[in-house]
């Protein structure tokens, strides 16, 4: 596959796995907009709740979008990336925002990515911008089967 071509299949995992029609399931939007606010802060023991699921998922694409807009400094300190504490509806509406937000960051970053980036290191990492950005695709799709996880427990019928 040529680097162009393997940049548009990255654009368009993320933009099916976010609001499109993703073959194992629900995407993030279909499933953010079945979660009741009464259920936000749900989780099984010793688990992380939908809202902690979704900062989680929130602060590494997060990540990813600072390396694509050229912040080669900026980190993800360990812990950092998730929460215990609970979110009232201003909290959750606010991860749900940043979560758009971020999609559309990602989206424009990856569009203006020259493909010949896409094999060559992130700086001050050992890893690839094609392993990092699938990684981050990867990371979605198992945390958005956790989420509907939990949602299927408060919505049984879905």
């Amino acid at each position: 596959m040529r680097q162009q071509e393997r940049i548009i299949d990255l654009i368009e995992q993320f933009d099916n796995l976010f609001s499109g029609s993703p073959w194992f399931g629900p995407s993030w939007m279909e499933t953010l907009e079945r979660i009741p606010s009464d259920a936000v802060n749900f989780s099984l023991e010793k688990g992380a709740s939908i809202a902690g699921l979704l900062g989680h998922v929130v602060a590494w694409r997060n990540y990813v979008a600072q390396k694509l807009q050229g912040e080669d400094d900026f980190d993800l300190l360990p812990g950092t990336d998730w929460t215990k504490a609970s979110v009232d509806e201003r909290g959750w509406q606010e991860l749900v925002r940043r979560m758009v937000d971020l999609q559309q960051e990602i989206m424009e970053g990856l569009s203006d990515l020259p493909s010949a980036t896409l094999d060559e290191q992130v700086p001050g990492r050992s890893y690839s911008w094609a392993f990092m950005i699938q990684g981050v695709i990867d990371h979605d799709v198992y945390h958005l089967g956790q989420v509907n996880l939990l949602l299927k427990q408060v919505l049984p019928e879905s």
